[in-house]
Protein backbone atom coordinates (compact mmCIF):
# COMPACT_ATOMS: atom_id res chain seq x y z
CA UNK A 1 0.00 0.00 0.00
CA UNK A 2 1.37 3.75 -1.06
CA UNK A 3 1.02 6.59 1.50
CA UNK A 4 2.06 9.42 2.88
CA UNK A 5 2.65 13.22 2.76
CA UNK A 6 1.94 14.65 -0.46
CA UNK A 7 5.64 16.48 -0.84
CA UNK A 8 4.92 18.18 -4.62
CA UNK A 9 1.86 18.37 -7.27
CA UNK A 10 1.54 18.99 -10.87
CA UNK A 11 -0.30 18.38 -13.95
CA UNK A 12 -2.75 17.52 -11.23
CA UNK A 13 -0.60 14.76 -10.25
CA UNK A 14 0.59 14.53 -6.85
CA UNK A 15 3.81 12.78 -5.37
CA UNK A 16 4.14 11.27 -1.86
CA UNK A 17 6.98 10.88 0.07
CA UNK A 18 5.73 7.32 0.78
CA UNK A 19 6.14 5.45 4.40
CA UNK A 20 5.91 1.91 2.33
CA UNK A 21 8.47 2.51 -0.48
CA UNK A 22 10.83 5.00 1.91
CA UNK A 23 10.92 6.68 -1.70
CA UNK A 24 9.31 10.03 -3.04
CA UNK A 25 7.30 8.79 -6.40
CA UNK A 26 3.99 9.79 -8.27
CA UNK A 27 1.07 8.36 -6.63
CA UNK A 28 -0.80 6.62 -8.15
CA UNK A 29 1.52 4.95 -10.06
CA UNK A 30 0.91 5.46 -14.29
CA UNK A 31 -0.46 2.83 -16.20
CA UNK A 32 2.44 0.08 -17.55
CA UNK A 33 0.54 0.86 -21.31
CA UNK A 34 1.06 4.58 -20.66
CA UNK A 35 4.39 4.31 -19.65
CA UNK A 36 5.28 1.46 -21.87
CA UNK A 37 3.91 3.93 -25.42
CA UNK A 38 5.84 7.50 -23.92
CA UNK A 39 9.14 5.28 -23.53
CA UNK A 40 8.92 3.46 -27.15
CA UNK A 41 7.15 5.45 -29.45
CA UNK A 42 6.90 9.22 -27.64
CA UNK A 43 9.87 10.58 -25.37
CA UNK A 44 12.80 11.06 -27.91
CA UNK A 45 10.63 11.78 -30.93
CA UNK A 46 8.31 14.11 -29.37
CA UNK A 47 9.69 15.06 -25.91
CA UNK A 48 13.52 14.72 -26.76
CA UNK A 49 12.89 15.97 -30.42
CA UNK A 50 16.93 17.15 -30.09
CA UNK A 51 18.38 14.18 -28.42
CA UNK A 52 20.51 12.77 -31.05
CA UNK A 53 21.77 16.18 -32.03
CA UNK A 54 22.73 17.09 -29.04
CA UNK A 55 24.03 13.74 -27.90
CA UNK A 56 26.27 13.87 -30.80
CA UNK A 57 27.94 17.19 -29.88
CA UNK A 58 28.04 16.12 -26.58
CA UNK A 59 29.84 12.64 -27.37
CA UNK A 60 33.35 13.09 -26.28
CA UNK A 61 32.19 14.42 -22.83
CA UNK A 62 29.76 11.53 -22.61
CA UNK A 63 32.38 9.18 -23.33
CA UNK A 64 35.19 10.55 -21.32
CA UNK A 65 32.18 10.08 -18.32
CA UNK A 66 31.96 6.70 -19.05
CA UNK A 67 35.30 5.79 -19.25
CA UNK A 68 35.52 7.41 -15.70
CA UNK A 69 32.96 4.78 -14.83
CA UNK A 70 34.41 1.77 -16.23
CA UNK A 71 37.50 2.65 -14.65
CA UNK A 72 35.91 2.54 -11.13
CA UNK A 73 34.05 -1.04 -12.10
CA UNK A 74 36.78 -2.82 -13.00
CA UNK A 75 38.36 -2.04 -9.64
CA UNK A 76 36.34 -4.44 -8.16
CA UNK A 77 35.84 -7.12 -11.14
CA UNK A 78 37.38 -10.41 -9.99
CA UNK A 79 37.37 -12.69 -13.36
CA UNK A 80 39.75 -12.94 -15.88
CA UNK A 81 36.66 -14.10 -18.68
CA UNK A 82 35.53 -11.78 -20.99
CA UNK A 83 33.12 -9.34 -18.75
CA UNK A 84 29.81 -9.72 -20.20
CA UNK A 85 27.83 -6.15 -19.54
CA UNK A 86 24.06 -5.54 -19.54
CA UNK A 87 23.15 -1.62 -20.17
CA UNK A 88 19.53 -0.98 -19.44
CA UNK A 89 18.00 1.72 -21.10
CA UNK A 90 21.19 1.66 -23.38
CA UNK A 91 19.73 5.33 -25.10
CA UNK A 92 22.09 6.11 -28.05
CA UNK A 93 24.66 3.54 -26.98
CA UNK A 94 27.32 5.20 -25.90
CA UNK A 95 28.66 3.92 -22.72
CA UNK A 96 28.14 0.14 -24.40
CA UNK A 97 30.62 2.06 -27.03
CA UNK A 98 33.08 2.74 -24.41
CA UNK A 99 32.65 -0.68 -23.05
CA UNK A 100 33.40 -2.34 -26.21
CA UNK A 101 36.48 -0.21 -26.47
CA UNK A 102 37.44 -1.95 -23.23
CA UNK A 103 36.73 -5.76 -24.37
CA UNK A 104 33.48 -5.94 -23.20
CA UNK A 105 30.96 -8.14 -24.46
CA UNK A 106 27.62 -5.93 -24.40
CA UNK A 107 24.15 -6.16 -24.52
CA UNK A 108 21.98 -3.06 -24.42
CA UNK A 109 18.07 -2.84 -24.10
CA UNK A 110 16.04 0.03 -25.30
CA UNK A 111 12.38 0.04 -25.85
CA UNK A 112 12.29 3.53 -27.74
CA UNK A 113 12.66 2.74 -31.61
CA UNK A 114 14.72 5.96 -32.78
CA UNK A 115 17.33 5.49 -29.81
CA UNK A 116 18.08 1.92 -30.67
CA UNK A 117 18.15 2.39 -34.31
CA UNK A 118 20.88 4.63 -33.66
CA UNK A 119 22.57 2.85 -31.28
CA UNK A 120 22.66 -0.31 -33.48
CA UNK A 121 24.08 1.87 -36.33
CA UNK A 122 27.09 1.96 -34.62
CA UNK A 123 27.17 -1.80 -34.43
CA UNK A 124 26.47 -2.68 -30.79
CA UNK A 125 24.47 -5.73 -29.69
CA UNK A 126 20.97 -3.64 -29.07
CA UNK A 127 17.24 -4.99 -28.12
CA UNK A 128 14.67 -2.92 -28.39
CA UNK A 129 12.81 -4.20 -25.43
CA UNK A 130 11.79 -3.32 -21.77
CA UNK A 131 13.55 -4.68 -18.97
CA UNK A 132 11.00 -6.94 -17.31
CA UNK A 133 10.65 -10.23 -15.98
CA UNK A 134 10.03 -12.07 -19.12
CA UNK A 135 13.43 -10.51 -20.40
CA UNK A 136 15.15 -11.07 -17.31
CA UNK A 137 14.78 -14.74 -17.42
CA UNK A 138 16.17 -14.66 -21.19
CA UNK A 139 18.97 -13.18 -20.96
CA UNK A 140 21.09 -14.73 -17.96
CA UNK A 141 23.98 -12.87 -15.55
CA UNK A 142 26.16 -10.72 -16.35
CA UNK A 143 29.44 -9.69 -13.91
CA UNK A 144 28.30 -5.77 -15.06
CA UNK A 145 25.29 -4.24 -15.15
CA UNK A 146 24.63 -0.35 -15.62
CA UNK A 147 21.41 1.73 -15.26
CA UNK A 148 21.92 5.32 -15.84
CA UNK A 149 19.07 7.83 -15.42
CA UNK A 150 16.64 5.34 -15.88
CA UNK A 151 15.28 3.99 -12.42
CA UNK A 152 13.27 7.54 -11.82
CA UNK A 153 11.14 6.58 -14.85
CA UNK A 154 10.26 3.22 -13.46
CA UNK A 155 7.06 1.95 -11.85
CA UNK A 156 7.67 -0.26 -8.96
CA UNK A 157 11.70 0.21 -8.78
CA UNK A 158 11.99 -2.56 -6.32
CA UNK A 159 10.62 -5.11 -8.67
CA UNK A 160 13.12 -4.41 -11.46
CA UNK A 161 16.15 -4.16 -8.85
CA UNK A 162 15.29 -7.45 -7.38
CA UNK A 163 15.25 -8.98 -10.92
CA UNK A 164 18.56 -7.07 -11.46
CA UNK A 165 20.08 -9.04 -8.25
CA UNK A 166 19.28 -12.17 -10.26
CA UNK A 167 20.58 -11.27 -13.32
CA UNK A 168 24.00 -10.38 -11.71
CA UNK A 169 26.98 -13.18 -11.83
CA UNK A 170 28.68 -13.92 -8.43
CA UNK A 171 30.55 -11.07 -7.44
CA UNK A 172 28.96 -9.02 -9.99
CA UNK A 173 28.74 -5.23 -10.24
CA UNK A 174 25.93 -2.97 -10.58
CA UNK A 175 26.31 0.60 -11.30
CA UNK A 176 23.23 2.51 -11.24
CA UNK A 177 22.59 6.83 -11.44
CA UNK A 178 20.04 8.91 -10.65
CA UNK A 179 19.03 12.69 -10.08
CA UNK A 180 19.62 13.94 -6.63
CA UNK A 181 16.24 15.25 -6.17
CA UNK A 182 14.65 17.42 -3.79
CA UNK A 183 17.92 18.51 -2.50
CA UNK A 184 18.83 21.27 -0.27
CA UNK A 185 20.13 23.34 -3.63
CA UNK A 186 17.27 22.47 -5.80
CA UNK A 187 15.21 23.28 -2.69
CA UNK A 188 17.33 26.64 -2.37
CA UNK A 189 16.96 27.72 -6.30
CA UNK A 190 13.61 26.53 -6.70
CA UNK A 191 13.01 29.92 -3.86
CA UNK A 192 14.33 32.15 -6.61
CA UNK A 193 12.15 30.88 -8.94
CA UNK A 194 9.31 31.44 -7.03
CA UNK A 195 8.88 27.55 -5.81
CA UNK A 196 9.07 26.31 -8.89
CA UNK A 197 10.06 23.03 -8.20
CA UNK A 198 11.14 22.24 -11.96
CA UNK A 199 12.81 18.53 -11.65
CA UNK A 200 9.01 17.42 -10.68
CA UNK A 201 8.35 16.06 -13.64
CA UNK A 202 5.35 13.42 -12.98
CA UNK A 203 4.83 12.68 -16.64
CA UNK A 204 8.24 11.05 -17.02
CA UNK A 205 10.30 11.07 -13.55
CA UNK A 206 8.09 8.46 -11.20
CA UNK A 207 10.42 7.97 -8.79
CA UNK A 208 12.46 10.75 -6.74
CA UNK A 209 15.72 9.06 -5.25
CA UNK A 210 18.42 11.12 -2.62
CA UNK A 211 21.48 9.06 -1.87
CA UNK A 212 19.97 8.33 1.67
CA UNK A 213 17.01 6.68 0.33
CA UNK A 214 18.51 5.19 -2.74
CA UNK A 215 20.92 3.37 -0.34
CA UNK A 216 18.08 1.83 1.56
CA UNK A 217 16.12 1.08 -1.26
CA UNK A 218 19.54 -1.05 -2.85
CA UNK A 219 20.01 -2.80 0.63
CA UNK A 220 17.39 -3.71 0.70
CA UNK A 221 17.18 -5.70 -2.23
CA UNK A 222 20.63 -7.11 -1.20
CA UNK A 223 23.27 -5.02 -2.87
CA UNK A 224 26.19 -4.32 -0.76
CA UNK A 225 27.33 -0.17 -1.73
CA UNK A 226 31.19 -0.01 -2.91
CA UNK A 227 31.01 3.36 -3.98
CA UNK A 228 28.71 6.62 -4.55
CA UNK A 229 29.73 9.68 -6.25
CA UNK A 230 28.14 12.74 -7.49
CA UNK A 231 28.06 14.57 -10.79
CA UNK A 232 28.26 18.57 -11.29
CA UNK A 233 25.37 20.58 -9.46
CA UNK A 234 23.35 22.85 -12.10
CA UNK A 235 21.31 24.39 -9.44
CA UNK A 236 24.75 26.23 -8.84
CA UNK A 237 24.23 28.19 -11.80
CA UNK A 238 21.30 29.35 -10.79
CA UNK A 239 22.69 31.08 -7.58
CA UNK A 240 25.78 32.47 -9.44
CA UNK A 241 22.76 34.23 -11.62
CA UNK A 242 22.55 31.91 -14.57
CA UNK A 243 19.22 31.27 -14.33
CA UNK A 244 18.32 28.74 -16.50
CA UNK A 245 15.25 27.50 -15.37
CA UNK A 246 13.40 30.98 -15.75
CA UNK A 247 15.32 31.82 -19.28
CA UNK A 248 15.75 28.51 -21.34
CA UNK A 249 18.30 29.53 -23.96
CA UNK A 250 21.02 29.32 -20.81
CA UNK A 251 20.35 26.16 -20.59
CA UNK A 252 23.21 24.63 -23.56
CA UNK A 253 25.67 27.81 -21.90
CA UNK A 254 25.58 26.18 -18.80
CA UNK A 255 25.34 22.77 -19.46
CA UNK A 256 29.34 23.44 -21.73
CA UNK A 257 30.60 25.59 -18.68
CA UNK A 258 29.55 22.10 -16.79
CA UNK A 259 31.67 20.27 -19.75
CA UNK A 260 34.53 22.03 -19.41
CA UNK A 261 34.86 22.35 -15.44
CA UNK A 262 34.64 18.62 -15.70
CA UNK A 263 36.97 18.17 -18.67
CA UNK A 264 39.85 20.54 -16.74
CA UNK A 265 38.92 18.45 -13.65
CA UNK A 266 39.70 14.99 -14.74
CA UNK A 267 43.03 16.19 -16.62
CA UNK A 268 44.39 16.96 -12.89
CA UNK A 269 42.29 14.15 -11.38
CA UNK A 270 42.67 10.65 -12.23
CA UNK A 271 40.23 7.53 -10.70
Amino acid sequence: MHQGEIIANKDNQNIIDCENCEFPHVYPYPSQEKTQLLYSEEYYQKNRADYINNLKEDREWWENLYQERINMIQKYINTTKPVKVLDIGTGAGYFLNVAKKNQWMELGLEPSQMASFYAKEQGLNILQEFYNKEISEKIGKFEVIHMNHVLEHMIQPKEILNLIYNNLADGGIFCVAVPNDFNELQEIASKINHDNQWWVAPSEHINYFSFNNLKKLLNNCGFEILEETTSFPMEMFILMGDNYIAENSLGRGCHFKRKEFEKNFLNIIVI
